[in-house]
């Protein structure tokens, strides 16, 4: 078990607005969302000395301009007006989650007191696509020709189409997922489609992006930012809300092993195996076990995504998690209640972050109408199973 389990805790968690389309500069939205973990938080903005971000493009093929595009940690700190500060980082790697373990490593490092982590998302002007440009060379050559890359790109439909057909399974098992998400956002503020339902025949209707991935099995891009505020579980213990504490943390570490690539189109070895990767760390860690969480937040940037994170992180079996989420298993009274805040398909494509956050709140009680009763072990990814895979466990108390 790891000897700083439960040293770092979660107090405040904060959003901006969401939008469709980018209505408002991407600062705005950022400087508003970290106010308000701050302030739930009990705290003043002159209280943070540690600033931790993942500030990276959504969508390639537009121009980096930062408090439009992306929002770096320097330009928020000359927002947030903070003259000096103790610590800050801009992560690069690890996505999301790898900047809450940055800011808890700072914490346990004890160079700072308070940090705020971050993420905002940025919506483009005009085609939503991930192409590599008039010229494609390395591996983008043999991919980009054939439309690999957009924001609907088949690598994913293709990795989605041979688990299908490997495991004997229907893609319609899949509506059971994506129907539950969007019923746990109708009860979540902070969701775009807040006030928008969704049925099983609509989901079975839907228009086909790249078989067998329809229009909801893809998240839906949003102009939105997230925060949350880590300290000590000592300090936090001081702070307004009730903290959730960290009781371990992993990240992929497979991709270290000698001759192992990620290529630009994924085998079902790395969806599983990055899963595993992290995850295993992350029960070690904490000295839990799938089958001591209350709640899960499962990164689903595509349903399908999160599919694979049931299995790799080890909810059951391999090729079971279509039938283990059908009759009610993942509703908020179920066996395992999944993505209780709607997920990215419903909130929108704040990436990891928000997954991160409901997982704290679940954790602290303070979910409000879609709390898990007695949630006491809360599991969360930063992102999904594949590439820049994070885990996390919360607590409510430090056992």
């Amino acid at each position: 078990m790891w000897e700083n389990r439960c040293k770092v805790a979660v107090s405040g968690v904060g959003f901006s607005k969401v939008y469709r389309s980018a209505e408002i500069p991407l600062a705005n939205l950022a400087l508003d969302a970290v106010k308000a973990a701050v302030e739930d938080s009990g705290l003043k903005i002159s209280d943070i000395d540690g600033l931790s971000a993942f500030s990276a493009l959504s969508a390639s093929g537009h121009d980096v301009v930062d408090g439009i595009a992306i929002v770096s940690v320097d330009y928020l700190r000359r927002m947030l007006k903070l003259p000096t500060i103790n610590w800050l980082v801009q992560v690069q790697t690890a996505a999301e989650g790898g900047a809450v373990m940055q800011a808890a490593n700072a914490l346990l490092a004890g160079i700072c007191k308070y940090v705020v982590v971050w993420q905002a998302v940025h919506v483009p002007p005009g085609s939503y696509k991930n192409l590599p440009g008039a010229y494609a060379s390395g591996e983008a050559q043999f991919t980009g020709p054939y439309g690999f890359g957009g924001a609907g790109e088949p690598r994913h439909a293709m990795a989605y189409m041979r688990y299908l057909e490997q495991h004997n399974q229907k893609k319609e098992k899949t509506a059971t997922l994506v129907v539950t998400e969007r019923k746990h956002g109708n009860k979540n503020p902070n969701a775009y489609f807040y006030k928008t339902t969704l049925s099983r025949e609509e989901y079975l209707n839907a228009r086909m992006i790249s078989s067998p991935l329809c229009l909801y099995d893809y998240d839906i891009p949003v102009q939105q930012a997230c925060a949350l505020v880590l300290t000590t579980a000592e300090r936090a213990r001081d702070l307004k809300p009730k903290p959730a504490y960290l009781a371990g943390y992993g990240q992929r570490t497979v991709f270290e092993e000698p001759g192992r690539f990620l290529y630009s189109v994924p085998g079902m070895a790395d969806y599983m195996d990055f899963g595993r990767s992290s995850s295993s760390l992350t029960w070690e860690r904490s000295g839990f076990t799938p089958k001591d969480v209350d709640v899960a937040q499962i990164g689903d940037n595509l349903s399908s995504t999160c599919i694979y994170g049931i299995e790799s992180y080890g909810f059951c079996g391999r090729g079971e998690a279509l039938d283990f989420i059908q009759d009610g298993r993942i509703d908020l009274d179920g066996e395992l209640p999944l993505n209780t805040f709607g997920g990215a398909a419903s909130v929108g494509r704040i990436h990891g972050t928000a997954h991160i956050i409901e997982g704290v709140l679940q954790a602290q009680g303070r979910a409000g109408e879609r709390q898990v009763k007695n949630a006491k072990v809360s599991f969360a990814t930063g992102g999904g199973a594949i590439a820049a895979a994070t885990t996390f466990i919360f607590v409510g108390d430090p056992y």
